[in-house]
């Protein structure tokens, strides 16, 4: 765990209060807390079966999340959970809070209900079991759509039909503040096979009184449902989009304001579901929602199993002044110019390592030295620039978990906050500077099993000194 170096972690979660379980049906279990804190960087969800004596870490959110989707769970079993919040200073912990799911029951059901006619039956085809959850993404500019099936907003028509039964009907924008419109956009751009299908998406302002709603019908067949949204708030308050799909609501707290952020809402369904997106607070200026696509794929069922690979990645540790003589005796290293070293210490390896934006490599700060005295310098700098940013793809040995340490130099030269995200398989973190005009030396360790798909990019832009350097992942 992240050494604690002030005190200033142990009380703000205290006032996060109890962690609450709202629904646990056979699909999926909700749980919420309340965020009463102000300065943590993100929260880890961490869970046990009821008869387990261990917990581990399931999942990452980001700053300012108050809810999770589990829908790794199964009829009659009981779990329990506990919320982390962490900043650079430490971590600590809620209370834990334990659940049995059960099975979805239609409170409309009843064994002592009439014989029903035939009309009856045509309604009871529309009932539904979903669930949800969310993830912020980085800006997408060509999302792949390959063998799935898409419904554009924009276009307001569905591609791809061979691919997914599900069909989207009976939209509705509901604007009471302002007014919604189409926009093409160089940004999602949904192609397939390279073939860009739709690009742009519908813009409403961010208001309570406006939504945008619809319905999901699939063919009895399980189906996963991938919203893209981008949305921003032109001010310091909170705010929040509220996905709402049959009597299930996902909440998603945008991490800052003055700024856009992109995400993806998934939706687990069958039957028919009805989707409304909104808001909830009102915020002027540019503040807007845009939703651009979605996104269907079927799932497996138990007469069509799917052998998904193994993919485990966890958020362990972050450490800053960490120093940049790096001792790699025991621990392979790759090195910011992709150079192999000690490649016999480890089974897990980097297949991949590209930098986005204007970069160029240095010979100072890091150096890292072998069992043999030998040393390996420099790293890779870029300018304070979201443009800018460092990716990653590693794959841990065969049925291995393996341990992936990040070793970067972040500063900006100003008092205004300034942030990393880092993406761990298309997930979220948050990583806030602790002060500015200095260099803070960071070490992040990664957890993970199968392949591992690594971003670290800055978070808005800064000028003059400010810039980020990377200079290796060493692997464990």
């Amino acid at each position: 765990m992240v050494n604690i170096y002030s005190k200033r972690v142990n009380h703000f979660l205290l006032l996060m209060g109890y962690l609450f379980i709202n629904s646990a049906f056979a699909s999926s279990l909700q749980i919420t807390w309340a965020d009463n804190s102000s300065d943590e960087a993100g929260f880890y969800i961490e869970k046990r079966g009821l008869d387990e004596n261990e917990s581990s870490i399931i999942s990452t959110l980001s700053v300012n999340a108050t809810s999770y989707t589990d829908n790794d769970v199964l009829v009659n079993e009981s779990y329990c959970y506990r919320v982390i919040a962490f900043n650079q200073a430490g971590s600590s912990y809620s209370d834990e809070t334990c659940m049995e799911v059960v099975d979805y029951v239609d409170d409309n059901t009843s064994e002592d209900a009439d014989d029903n006619t035939s009309e009856d039956i045509g309604e009871d085809k529309s009932s539904y079991s979903v669930s949800l959850s969310h993830e912020f993404i980085s800006k997408p500019n060509e999302i792949d759509v390959s063998e799935q099936g898409l419904f554009s907003f924009y276009e307001e028509e569905q591609y791809n039909y061979e691919y997914s039964d599900v069909t989207v009907s009976s939209l509705v924008y509901d604007i009471n503040t302002g007014s919604s419109s189409s926009r093409s956009s160089s940004y999602f751009i949904f192609e397939d096979d390279g073939i860009a299908l739709s690009s742009g998406y519908v813009k409403m302002p961010f208001d309570t009184g406006n939504s945008i709603s619809f319905d999901m019908q699939s063919n009895e067949t399980k189906q996963k449902a991938r919203i893209y949204l981008q949305a921003g708030v032109w001010s310091n308050s909170a705010a929040s989009l509220q996905i709402i799909a049959g009597d299930q609501t996902e909440t998603v707290t945008l991490t800052k304001g003055y700024a856009w952020q992109y995400m993806a809402v998934d939706i687990t369904f069958e039957g028919t579901v009805p989707v409304t997106i909104t808001t909830d607070s009102d915020h002027g200026g540019y503040s807007s929602v845009m939703v651009a696509g979605i996104v269907f794929d079927e799932l497996a069922t138990d007469t069509q199993p799917v052998e998904d690979a193994i993919q485990y990645a966890s958020l362990m540790a972050i450490e800053t002044d960490n120093g940049t003589n790096i001792d790699i005796s025991d621990s392979k290293l790759i090195t910011h110019q992709t150079e192999e070293v000690n490649a016999s210490m480890s089974e897990a390896s980097v297949t991949s390592l590209t930098y986005s934006g204007t970069t160029s490599s240095r010979t100072s700060r890091y150096i890292f030295t072998d069992q043999y005295s030998n040393t390996y310098k420099g790293y890779q700098t870029m300018s304070w620039n979201p443009e800018n940013g460092v990716e990653l793809t590693l794959n841990s040995g065969e049925q291995q978990i393996n341990t992936a340490s990040l070793y970067f130099t972040a500063g900006v030269w100003s008092n205004e906050t300034a942030s990393i995200e880092l993406m761990i398989n298309g997930e979220s973190n948050i990583i806030t500077l602790s002060s500015g005009y200095s260099w803070k030396n960071y070490k992040v360790d990664i957890e993970f099993e199968g392949e591992l798909d690594l971003q670290i990019t800055p978070v808005d832009t800064f000028s003059g000194y400010s810039s980020l350097m990377f200079a290796g992942v060493m692997l464990n």
